[in-house]
């Protein structure tokens, strides 16, 4: 029996939000500031899973060019929502900056995951 597509894309972007965590926190180390490194490690974390998910989620029906274009527009108008998100648990509840992202992270797979679905 073959796993529902949302899991086998849950492991796939694992692997590309790996990427971009590790980003994330090898710049805050290396003094960016938090939300540049954000918004950095999610145009890197991005184009990692674009390729990613190509590969071995679904080839895509869009040119290489154009898919990533378009996946950086969709995904950034969800992280702004999850900047939104990131800052609230920093701001509003004290939460450490890395569990922040991490927690802000699991709302836009969600989101991303619907619009892949459905337009890529």
């Amino acid at each position: 029996m073959r796993p529902p597509p949302i899991a086998k894309y849950f492991w796939i972007v694992c692997a590309g939000y790996a990427v971009d965590l590790g980003s994330y926190v090898a710049m805050v180390e290396l003094g960016v500031q938090l939300y540049a490194a954000y918004l950095l490690s999610f145009v890197i974390g991005t184009v990692c899973n674009v390729l990613l998910l190509r590969r071995f989620f679904a080839a895509g029906r869009l040119p290489l060019a154009r898919d990533l274009a378009l996946s950086l527009a969709s995904n950034g108008l969800v992280i702004l929502l999850a900047m939104g998100i990131y800052a609230a648990l920093m701001h509003l509840l004290g939460m450490h900056h890395v569990i922040a992202k991490l927690l802000s992270n699991g709302f836009s797979f969600l989101v991303n995951y619907a619009v892949r679905r459905k337009f890529f």
